[in-house]
């Protein structure tokens, strides 16, 4: 067993394999997944250190706003 996971997260869950375990369970293993990855996100900046949007995908004016 991975030391960061719990028996809860080993298991790769699908959505349909979720929607049918009692709502208890199913919060158990989505609050421990949602744990293991806040610790992910917090310690490995490749996950969050990017931008969003390169030179090329921005315009220099918006067409939300009317001229005037």
């Amino acid at each position: 067993m991975n030391p960061d996971s719990s028996p809860l997260t080993e298991k790769n869950w699908t959505a349909a394999e979720l929607r049918k375990l009692p709502a208890d369970q199913r919060d158990a293993i989505l609050a421990a997944a949602a744990a293991l990855a806040e610790d992910l996100y917090r310690n490995d900046p490749e996950l969050t250190d990017f931008e969003a949007f390169g030179e090329e995908d921005l315009y220099g004016e918006s067409t939300a706003a009317p001229e005037g």
